[in-house]
């Protein structure tokens, strides 16, 4: 669309002036007035004009009411709304009164009431009373399409915003309209579980209460609720959202639309993992090993005390393992501890830190505009930044060439060119910006495994600015975080501590290890900021109060044995680190809608060693990743449970077809002694050579494995 080149129409007998090919649904709005709409979303790609709510009279044109949606606006044209055309608002009345034919009257316990488009257009442009003396149709409700989402068939609408995000955003194609006319009716793919990664985001796009959460059925009313505006802190991407909470505890999370970072979408794990926070096995005491007697519960005045006396008796011989979930704040206060207090600068860092990618910092958005998408690293993009491949997604149905093998000649030769990075390889980071600059790619980001992991290095690294060697013997391992705490490298540190305190949600990840446990909170329970995969600095606000203290506090509380002072309020803390690390930004403009900073520097050119080669010697090069449903948060939501990844390996087409293997095919991994039989799944996004195994299914197999049917 030409921005630059307008054109002229009335609405509504005021003239307006808007790009040529806007739509007149937000022409419209441009001038202030509304439209109502049901199926018209333009997220979901062209319009398709299934709810007929949006009938205008237009002129030059047919005599009776065009759909508005699916028309532009052009110069000349003549449209009335309900609001100034008789004909426009008998054929709205008559649409809403179809649509109501059937339509159970059940607000008062629809989980959409309050909240819900038919019912708040039907009370503006509906008629006031039925002439239906007939039943209205039933089915049986509510029909599971998963363990997460419920279908009430009798509210549906037919808009098909559903199955056009399954088919075309999403592009899973298990939503699916069956039959025909009267008869039509959504359901799944052959009746299966609607098993993906972005399913939650059809309850959020259903006008009406037809598709709803099965966690927040008959949980909370909306004159009864709050939004509270944070981020998620699931992943590296950084999504906006609203929790909802009640009676102090969070009920749901919708998204909020930031169009730079995730246009409005959320994946799975960060709609529904928020359930953890009500875990059974959840901390709200700190626990101290008493010899004979394994972990008690102690008071939080005891459980400060233990650690003033085990932080004094290993002085100088800390080592610090971080979860990359952190906020900046609480990273910088345990490093301002341990660094300044204690001169321990030994640390396990979440993620490689890398300034190579400040020169080529773009918005995710912008992967849409690419004309030529590079994704490198091997790793599935869906599972460690699922916002991401929907980027992708996008960027191709508009055209672009995505690569899964690096060709150097397309990148150069490219108007705009982006790299991903998504692999194992600590120098990824390093890597990418490399690439970018030698190829001269317009746009260049790599995907860390953690949410907040550059948060976390920079708030580390501002802290002090000496190093040390990791002290032999280690006195005393301080573990940040659940996920650190599952982190099979950590484990191996603790075994080699003399004494280990660990700071988590859950008992079971250190229960058998730790000598110290303090309870954690989640990142809808704390204030403060994250960092987001682009360099977007990005504001948590706290949604519930948490069960234990706020870690910042009791830092700052211990801190101050060691004479070092940290404030207990986020903002403070964060105006030490931005003064540094954020060019000085103030605490309060971190807003709602994080702006992304200027790319800066120069490029630079890193010493790096050579890309992975995919096949080996003796085999294939097996691509171990950590899929997105896993993790302690996972673990502790029943109804995701359902999305862990099934057992099967990955490869690229010509590898099965040189083997004889087809999809769905079982077949034996093998290496060095060790054998899975897993399900092959062939696919496009692979290098030739290159497997992938999701960790909980890989067994003890090594990096280069035989595969035979």
């Amino acid at each position: 669309m030409n921005t630059a080149e307008l054109v002229s129409l009335t609405l509504d007998g005021e003239a307006v002036q808007v790009p040529k090919g806007t739509g007149l649904v937000e022409a419209a709005l441009a001038a202030g007035i509304e439209i109502p709409v049901f199926c018209y979303e333009p997220r979901l790609g062209p319009p398709v004009g299934a709810c007929r709510m949006c009938l205008c009279e237009v002129q030059p044109g047919p005599p009776k009411p065009q759909a508005a949606c699916t028309l532009t606006a052009q110069d000349g044209m003549i449209v009335k709304t309900a609001l100034t055309s008789e004909v426009a608002r008998v054929a709205q009345n008559a649409t809403l009164e179809f649509i109501l034919v059937n339509h159970p009257l059940d607000c008062p316990v629809c989980d959409k009431g309050g909240e819900c488009p038919l019912q708040d257009l039907t009370f503006r442009y509906g008629p006031g009373n039925t002439r239906m003396t007939f039943p209205k149709r039933t089915f049986d409700k509510p029909i599971p399409i998963s363990p997460l989402i419920a279908l009430d068939r009798e509210r549906c609408i037919l808009c098909y915003r559903c199955t056009r995000f399954s088919e075309i955003v999403a592009e899973d194609n298990q939503l699916i309209a069956r039959n025909r006319g009267s008869q039509s009716q959504i359901a799944t793919f052959e009746d299966e579980p609607y098993r993906a990664h972005f399913t939650g985001n059809v309850i959020e796009l259903c006008p009406v209460g037809a598709l709803t959460s099965t966690q927040y059925r008959f949980e909370g009313r909306p004159w009864e609720i709050q939004n509270v505006p944070t981020v998620c802190g699931m992943c590296p991407v950084g999504c906006n959202i609203d929790a909802t909470t009640r009676e102090g505890k969070v009920k749901r999370i919708l998204s909020r639309n930031h169009h730079e970072v995730d246009q409005g979408w959320l994946c799975d794990k960060g709609r529904f993992a928020f359930t953890h926070l009500r875990a059974d096995d959840r901390l709200t005491d700190p626990l101290l090993r008493v010899r004979r007697r394994g972990l008690e519960e102690v008071s939080w005045e005891r459980a400060i005390d233990e650690a003033e006396r085990l932080l004094r008796e290993a002085e100088g011989r800390i080592v610090t393992a971080l979860s990359g979930s952190e906020t900046v704040e609480e990273a910088y206060a345990l490093a301002r501890l341990l660094r300044r207090g204690l001169g321990s600068h030994n640390a396990v860092l979440p993620e490689e830190v890398s300034d190579a990618l400040d020169a080529f910092r773009l918005p995710l958005s912008a992967i849409a505009d690419a004309d030529v998408v590079a994704v490198l690293g091997d790793a599935p993009v869906v599972e460690r930044a699922p916002i991401v491949e929907l980027w992708i997604k996008e960027a191709r149905r508009r055209g672009a060439r995505v690569l899964y093998e690096l060709d150097e000649d397309e990148v150069r030769n490219a108007e705009r060119a982006t790299l991903i990075w998504c692999g194992p390889d600590g120098q990824g980071g390093a890597r990418v910006g490399e690439l970018a600059q030698r190829l001269g790619a317009s746009g260049a980001f790599y995907l860390p495994e953690t949410a907040n992991g550059r948060g976390v290095c920079d708030a580390w690294a501002v802290a002090a600015d000496d190093e040390a060697a990791r002290p032999d013997p280690i006195g005393l391992l301080l573990v940040s975080g659940d996920e650190a705490a599952k982190n099979p490298a950590v484990r191996a540190f603790a075994e080699q501590a003399e004494r280990v305190i660990v700071i988590a949600m859950f008992q079971e990840l250190a229960g058998g290890w730790a000598d110290l446990v303090l309870p954690g909170t989640s990142y809808l329970e704390r204030d403060g900021t994250f960092v987001n995969l682009e360099g977007r600095i990005q504001r948590l606000r706290r949604t519930v109060i948490p069960p234990v203290p706020d870690e910042l506090a009791w830092i700052a509380k211990l801190a101050e044995r060691f004479g070092v002072e940290i404030s207990p309020y986020p903002s403070a803390v964060f105006a030490e680190v931005s003064e540094i690390a954020f060019g000085g930004m103030p605490f309060g403009e971190v807003g709602e809608f994080a702006s992304l900073p200027s790319a800066t520097g120069e490029p630079t050119t890193p010493e790096i060693e050579p890309l992975p080669r995919a096949a080996t010697k003796t085999g294939l090069r097996l691509v171990r990743y950590r899929p997105l449903f896993s993790g302690p948060a996972v673990e502790r939501v029943p109804e995701l449970q359902f999305q862990r990844p099934a057992a099967e390996v990955e490869l690229a087409e010509d590898d099965a077809h040189a083997r004889g293997i087809r999809n769905g095919d079982d077949v034996t991994v093998r290496s060095n002694g060790t054998s899975v039989t897993l399900r092959a799944r062939l696919t496009r996004e692979l290098r030739t050579g290159v497997v992938r195994i999701a960790d909980e299914h890989a067994a003890e197999l090594q990096p280069s494995v035989e595969i035979t049917t």
